[in-house]
């Protein structure tokens, strides 16, 4: 599994870089609240989690991490959509913000028990 999450940080690590270039250019730093949720959630996150899974290969193996990796691959974009619909003021966005946080909180309180149960 670390690998995997190596990959997507990377892929996250784009889209920041490609937002932010977006962001700088246009001027419009409304979407600046997104680059910096794809940043920290996208590529730091996810490459310190990986790192630490490729460290400690019994973690990668678990039900937990597997089911790690998806909450927080599926809540991220999630969380990432709704915050821009949220900038334009679409009703709904609450809602599916809260339902990304979710994801994503329940993903990494999933690795912490991982780490807390293997790490010895």
């Amino acid at each position: 599994m670390g690998k995997q999450f190596l990959k997507i940080a990377a892929v996250y690590f784009a889209l920041s870089v490609l937002l932010s270039v977006i962001i700088g250019v246009s001027g419009d730093y409304s979407l600046s609240n997104v680059q910096s949720h794809i940043h920290l959630l996208g590529w730091i996150a996810l490459g310190i989690i990986g790192l630490i899974y490729v460290s400690f290969p019994a973690l990668s193996v678990t039900i937990l991490a597997h089911i790690h990796f998806w909450m927080h691959n599926i809540g991220l974009p999630v969380l990432i959509l709704a915050i821009i619909g949220e900038n334009y003021e679409i009703p709904e966005a609450g809602v599916w913000i809260a339902i990304g946080w979710v994801l994503l909180a329940a993903g990494i309180m999933l690795f912490m028990v991982n780490v807390w149960d293997r790490l010895r």
